[in-house]
C-alpha cells in the first residue's frame, strides 16, 4: 500500500456553482453513507463495508444514481484497504458509469483518481498514469480546484515511486501530464492558464528524472542522488500547492459539508 500521503483528499474545492440537487445523494442513504464514512476512520472496515453496501441497495430501490454512484465510490475505496483489489476496480468502475450518466464531473475526476491509485497498487503505472491523466485533462475543463486536488494526489504518488526505487516509472505518469494539458487545452476553461502551467510543470519536472534514470552508466551512487534530487522538487512543488492554495483544509471542508463524498485511502 502507499504511506498515508499518497491518499486522495476528497472532493474538489472552489466549485463556481452550487451542486445540483441531481447529483446529492437522497437523504436515506446519506445518512448511511455518513454512518460508513465514521465507522471506515475507526477502522471498523467491515461494518462500513455493510453501511456502503446497504447505501448502494437503498440507492437502487428509490433510483437515486448520485448516492449509487458514491457508494459505489466509497466501497472501492474501503475495498482497497481490505486488499481486495479486484472488487475494488469493480466498484469504481461502476461508480464511473453512474457518475458519467448524471453529468458529475467532480465525482468522475475522483473516480479517475480512484482509478489511478488502483493501478498503482496493481504495478501497472502506465495504466496509473494514463487514470491521472484523465483526471487532469477534465479537471482543466470543469474547475481550478479540481485541477489542484489532482496534483495534490499525483505528487505524492510521484514520492511513492521514488521512496519505492521505481524512477524509471516517473517517465509514463510525466508524459501523461503533458499530454492531459494539451488535451484540455480546446475545451479549457477561461483564467485556467495558471492551473494548465502548474500542471505541465510537474510534467515536465517528471518524465526527464524518468528519462536519466535509465541512463546505464549510472552508478548506485547517482541514482540515489538522482532520487533525493527528485524527491525534493516534488516535495517543493507538493508544498508550494498546499500552502497557496490550503488544499487540505478546503477538500475536507468541501467533501464534507457540500459533496458528502468520503475518500480515504490508508
Amino acid at each position: 500500500m502507499l504511506n498515508n500521503e499518497t491518499q486522495p483528499s476528497g472532493e474538489e474545492p472552489g466549485a463556481a456553482d452550487p451542486v445540483s440537487s441531481e447529483l446529492q445523494p437522497d437523504a436515506a442513504v446519506l445518512a448511511l453513507l455518513r454512518e460508513g464514512a465514521t465507522l471506515a476512520s475507526a477502522q471498523d472496515l467491515p461494518a462500513a463495508a455493510q453501511r456502503f453496501a446497504g447505501a448502494a441497495d437503498a440507492a437502487v430501490e428509490v433510483d437515486d444514481r448520485a448516492g449509487f454512484a458514491r457508494a459505489m465510490a466509497q466501497l472501492a475505496v474501503l475495498e482497497e484497504s481490505r486488499g481486495s483489489i479486484d472488487r475494488a476496480f469493480a466498484c469504481n468502475q461502476k461508480a464511473q458509469e453512474t457518475f458519467i450518466a448524471i453529468g458529475d464531473a467532480a465525482g468522475l475526476v475522483q473516480a479517475f483518481r480512484v482509478d489511478g491509485f488502483l493501478h498503482v497498487r496493481s504495478g501497472n503505472i502506465t495504466a496509473a498514469a494514463t487514470s491521472f491523466a484523465k483526471a487532469v485533462t477534465l479537471a482543466l475543463q470543469r474547475d481550478a480546484g479540481m485541477v489542484l486536488s489532482t496534483l495534490d494526489q499525483v505528487v505524492p504518488v510521484a514520492r511513492h515511486l521514488i521512496d519505492s526505487d521505481q524512477l524509471p516509472a516517473l517517465l509514463p505518469l510525466g508524459v501523461a501530464l503533458q499530454k492531459a494539458v494539451d488535451s484540455a487545452g480546446p475545451g479549457q476553461l477561461p483564467d485556467m492558464d495558471d492551473f494548465s502551467e502548474m500542471a505541465k510543470t510537474v510534467g515536465d519536472l517528471l518524465a526527464p528524472l524518468g528519462v536519466i534514470a535509465e541512463e546505464p552508466s549510472l552508478t548506485a551512487a547517482q541514482r540515489r542522488k538522482l532520487a533525493a534530487r527528485a524527491t525534493h522538487q516534488a516535495w517543493l512543488i507538493d508544498a508550494l500547492t498546499r500552502k497557496r492554495w490550503a488544499l487540505a483544509e478546503l477538500v475536507r471542508e468541501t467533501l464534507q459539508t457540500k459533496l458528502n463524498f468520503h475518500e480515504d485511502l490508508d
